[in-house]
């Protein structure tokens, strides 16, 4: 079990009260990598949410382009397709820092702890589609960046 302290920090956990987070804590351990280790690979079966408790984690896709490549810092989650319903890595994660510390929570404990209680369930989930749609804001503005560098190269 990890921490309250360590889990309240975690970006999609803060509106937890302190039952929920232990309950939440119970589907979690801890994990530390080395600088450039995998953590897990694009094309595996998402089986965990991960959390960046000290350090930087890496994501990178299968390909080389650089706006599919992103680095999570302490407090941010990744890994969130093993709460959606395709269940596969889109990126790679790889410890960043000298030394990463990362929660490894348990999708499937997860997932039965919101059966078991919908209002957690909607507070987990809602801070999610925050992360998600921070995500995708960053992608628009990353895109809407490079084409206009284009469209000044093209002059």
């Amino acid at each position: 079990m990890v921490h309250l302290e360590i889990l309240e920090k975690v970006e999609i956990f803060r509106d937890l009260d302190d039952r929920r987070l232990g309950a939440v804590g119970g589907c979690c351990t801890e994990a530390a990598f080395q600088r450039g280790e995998e953590i897990f690979k694009v094309g595996e079966e998402a089986r965990h949410l991960w959390a960046v408790a000290e350090g930087r984690v890496k994501l990178v896709s299968g390909s080389n382009s650089t706006l599919e490549e992103k680095e999570v810092s302490e407090g941010r989650v990744f890994g969130w397709p093993s709460l959606l319903k395709n269940r596969t890595y889109r990126f790679s994660a790889i410890c960043a820092a000298r030394s990463a510390r990362v929660i490894r929570i348990d999708a499937g404990c997860l997932q039965a702890l919101f059966e078991e209680d919908p209002l957690l369930g909607y507070k987990v989930m809602s801070g999610l589609v925050v992360v998600i749609g921070d995500h995708f804001h960053q992608l628009q503005e990353e895109v809407v960046k490079r084409r206009g560098q284009d469209m000044m190269n093209q002059w």
